[in-house]
């Protein structure tokens, strides 16, 4: 910045006064315009203390006085944007707009000379640039800072879930080892005094004891993996069998009919996040489809070296505009929201799927059918 480029920004500094209140005002009109801005303006004081600010932040540029308090001022502008969570297009919309209204009242100004008109807009964009310069630096480098912090909250809140779900899984395992060898003594003790479809019961529900126990050490290596861990080739046919079998109370409550197109490959992943993935899906399916039988089928393709599961219903479909958002978390279609649940199991089977190197995509048509896909690389 030069001396001249400072006497002509105080040039510009008056007639600005005089129209601050009508830039400022158009201005905010834009901020309320947008979803994101409008939320920081919903206090009455505070947009009066903001308008306020802003009027004086942009005469104090045209006073081209750049000394340490005029830097600061600026950075702590870049501060308090990263803290609040203000993106930098938004400050940058506002400069775009602030440079759109002052060249047209330069042209008002110079109307028949356009170097003065020139020289005038280069010195105004050079202190915008130097003001953006300032604020970006700023708001990049408290980001930096709150990134920092976030990430240490994230390791030491991981350390300590870490932490509990291992001693939740051991709490969970600890009674079902009790039930499992109370199994056993009711068999050995009185296993020949009992009915033969008697201790069929009981050492099914000793199996399924075992099994239960499994599925909890699965799903806690699968919910706190070894990110270095690297993918190995499970069975998809064998993950959807186990889903089946814990779905199919729902599915038959629901008059679902399930059926498998050929066998499902091998792919490369977890099979306990796998088979949690599918049972969502399952669950999804006995909850939704509004149609008796209700129809699922389920088919694997190739697709350039990776697999697509797809299960395809004959449920009432989904609205266009809603399948980008199914998977975000508490999405729930509104014509469900009279049903049970929590608007998680999309979301989670999401997770579960992207930890895996995967995609999970929804397709569908109102009135005949919804699709859900999940791609996943194929093990050679």
């Amino acid at each position: 910045m030069e001396a001249a480029d400072a006497r002509r920004l105080r040039d510009m500094a008056a007639d600005f006064h005089e129209r601050a209140e009508e830039f400022v005002e158009v201005f905010y009109r834009h901020l309320f315009a947008f979803e994101n801005t409008a939320k920081f303006l919903q206090a009455p004081e505070t947009v009066t203390r903001l308008k306020e600010m802003q009027r004086r932040h942009l005469e104090s540029m045209l006073e081209a006085d750049w000394n340490d308090a005029y830097f600061e001022q600026r950075r702590q502008v870049g501060h308090v944007h990263a803290d609040v969570g203000i993106e930098p297009q938004y400050f940058l919309g506002a400069y775009n707009l602030y440079l759109k209204y002052s060249f047209a009242r330069l042209a008002e100004k110079h109307p028949h000379d356009i170097e003065a008109y020139k020289a005038d807009a280069v010195s105004l964009l050079k202190a915008v640039l130097l003001d953006i310069g300032l604020t970006l630096e700023a708001y990049f480098a408290q980001s930096t800072i709150n990134l920092r912090q976030a990430l240490d909250m994230f390791w030491q809140a991981n350390a300590e879930l870490r932490q509990f779900a291992q001693l939740t899984s051991h709490d969970l395992k600890t009674p079902l080892a009790t039930v499992a060898n109370l199994c056993d003594e009711a068999l050995d003790e009185f296993g020949d005094q009992m009915p033969e479809a008697a201790k069929q019961l009981i050492a099914a529900a000793r199996d399924r004891t075992f099994r239960m126990s499994r599925s909890i050490d699965e799903l806690l290596a699968s919910t706190l993996p070894d990110e270095n861990e690297p993918y190995q080739a499970v069975s998809s046919q064998e993950a959807l069998e186990e889903a089946l079998e814990t779905a199919r109370p729902l599915l038959n409550a629901g008059e679902v009919e399930v059926s498998i197109v050929g066998d499902l490959p091998l792919v490369l992943g977890s099979k306990a996040r796998l088979r949690e993935a599918f049972t969502n899906i399952l669950s999804n399916a006995a909850k939704f489809i509004d149609r008796r039988p209700g129809k699922l089928m389920i088919e694997a393709k190739d697709r350039e070296g990776q697999c697509v599961i797809a299960f395809a219903d004959n449920g009432p479909g989904i609205p266009a505009e809603e399948l980008n958002r199914l998977f975000g978390p508490f999405r729930r279609l509104p014509r469900h929201r009279d049903r049970p649940g929590s608007g998680l199991g999309l979301y989670f089977t999401k997770s579960l799927i992207v930890q895996q190197g995967g995609k999970i995509w929804a397709e569908s048509t109102l009135g005949q059918g919804s699709t859900f896909c999940i791609q996943l690389l194929r093990a050679q």
